[in-house]
């Protein structure tokens, strides 16, 4: 009993003399795991969704800003923002969980570049 509980404190003793992790905020770099970036492409909607594809045919689900999306659907667009996830639950009641996360493009400013969409290659 007696080696246990010298075993303990010094465990506790060693615990409290190393030194403690930085305790300051994160840096603005690691708060945005992503910084910004822009991607253009012809803007589309799929089943709800807004589709940007890019003229070498990547497809970027976008997320957010609807109402600057809305009226450029069919046209060349650029929009900035940054990588993000969307999770959709259509579990039901009773049911096995369906819980699906997708990989979104967070939109933040869209920029008019043609009303008409360049041919995406194939």
């Amino acid at each position: 009993m007696c080696k246990a509980l010298k075993l303990m404190l010094l465990v506790v003793t060693c615990a409290v003399c190393l030194p403690a992790a930085s305790a300051s905020p994160p840096s603005d770099k690691s708060q945005n795991s992503y910084e910004t970036s822009t991607i253009q492409g012809c803007l589309k909607v799929d089943q709800g969704q807004y589709v940007l594809t890019e003229s070498n045919g990547t497809l970027h689900l976008l997320s957010g800003a609807a109402r600057k999306l809305g009226p450029h659907v069919g046209h060349e667009i650029a929009v900035t923002g940054k990588p993000g996830t969307r999770t959709d639950d259509a579990t039901s009641a009773g049911g096995a969980s369906s819980v699906r996360e997708y990989v979104v493009f967070e939109v933040k400013t869209v920029t008019h570049v043609a009303d008409t969409c360049k041919t995406v290659a194939h």
